[in-house]
């Protein structure tokens, strides 16, 4: 049987994030923003042309910079609306259009009539064939045009497997029984995939003054999985890229993450615990540590806690002890107090009630919650993120099966 590759998707990143992007959790449920580039406050105006809509509609701009979400309306007219402002720096948007539903008549429903693209300085323009931005194009970009010629590349590729295909299909049915017939078609796909799967890699590594090249980093060099060769992979690119905040943000996160990989000393922080008395990470030292961020709000990590509060109880005999760091804020101290009783957390918990920007968060790189590192008695780091059985089997192998029941 021939395997049909004619349909490729490009691979993208997705990303959940703690408090700093609070204000804009309902816009990342349809679209990661990510800012970029510093070019102080510069004026852009977004000019949009569609088919004429046959009822009264709205458009919607999003877009996000430094953790602040922008949203704008404005009137459609003719199919014609514009948008203009002012940015400090360039930032992926999106587009939606509302369309007013009329006592008595039926409007088309169009979902998910979202367009995603680059907000720039400077004059940008959006026009589509139809009444929906969906497939409109957008022009006056340089980074949406980046993104267009990987576009255009991998339609290309659809193109050449949708003729291997059809060529295939041609043959007899005692040639489609042919196990050598069939592998010579499937030698041919499977290059096809080898290209499309690399898309963006190569356009990263040729285009190395790229702001699109640099967006697509850490999807192509993953940073966590090996840190030295994204810091090789990052130094390949401009200065103008490296210097700005994008490039400052995974020089970052590629500093941090080689800061905290396995055997490195986890780094000693002090925060009050729940009575506002301060706490040390090195005041355990000599002890097994399961540093712990969580949240009273954060719902992945209230399930969890039945975990840690299980492999506590059945190690802490044993050497072993959590300190919970809480990513609550100010407003929600009442309800970080109560989760911990509720909870049955009885180990040392502590927290700057500062959400996302939790200090100690921030020093260990913490984007997304639940997160933990197990931490040896020589302070150096063991694990990271263990949850379940796996962290129960982790410490069963550093400390023996506990005597508990």
């Amino acid at each position: 049987m021939l395997k049909n590759t004619t349909k490729y998707k490009a691979e993208e990143s997705k990303f959940c994030y703690t408090k700093t992007e609070t204000t804009m959790r309902k816009v990342l449920l349809l679209l990661c923003l990510l800012p970029f580039v510093t070019l102080g406050q510069q004026k852009f105006i977004l000019n949009a042309k569609l088919r004429p809509l046959p009822f009264p509609a709205k458009a919607f701009l999003y877009f996000t910079i430094d953790g602040k979400t922008t949203i704008d309306s404005a009137n459609i007219k003719d199919g014609v609306f514009t948008f203009n402002g002012a940015l400090s720096e360039v930032a992926q948007a999106y587009l939606k259009i509302k369309r007013q539903k009329l006592p008595g008549i039926a409007t088309r429903r169009t979902p998910s009539d979202l367009l995603d693209f680059f907000l720039e300085p400077g004059t940008t323009t959006v026009i589509s064939k139809t009444d929906s931005v969906i497939s409109a194009v957008v022009k006056g970009s340089v980074v949406n045009d980046d993104i267009a010629k990987c576009k255009a590349i991998m339609a290309g590729i659809q193109t050449r497997a949708g003729k291997i295909m059809s060529q295939y299909k041609s043959g007899t049915p005692e040639q489609l029984k042919d196990s050598i017939y069939t592998a010579g078609f499937n030698e041919q796909l499977k290059t096809l995939d080898t290209e499309a799967k690399n898309i963006h890699a190569n356009f990263m590594r040729s285009n190395r003054d790229s702001y699109y090249s640099l967006i697509l980093f850490k999807t192509v060099v993953p940073i966590v999985i090996d840190p030295v060769r994204a810091e090789t992979e990052f130094a390949k690119f401009s200065p103008r890229l490296k210097s700005g905040p994008l490039g400052k943000r995974i020089q970052g996160e590629i500093n941090a993450t080689k800061m905290l990989a396995l055997g490195q000393p986890a780094m000693d922080f002090t925060q009050n615990d729940s009575n506002g008395k301060p706490v040390k990470l090195s005041d355990f030292k000599g002890k097994y540590v399961l540093l712990d961020f969580w949240a009273s709000w954060c719902a992945p990590c209230r399930q969890e806690n039945p975990n840690v509060v299980k492999v506590y109880q059945k190690y802490k005999n044993k050497n072993f002890t959590v300190l919970g760091v809480s990513l609550d804020n100010a407003g929600l101290k009442a309800a970080w107090l109560k989760a911990i009783k509720d909870d049955g957390l009885s180990w040392t918990n502590v927290s700057d009630l500062k959400g996302g920007d939790n200090e100690v968060a921030v020093k260990y790189f913490v984007k997304t919650i639940p997160n933990n590192f197990l931490i040896g008695p020589d302070g150096k780091i063991l694990a990271k993120n263990l949850r379940g059985d796996e962290l129960d089997r982790k410490l069963e192998e550093l400390l023996g099966a506990s005597d508990a029941r």
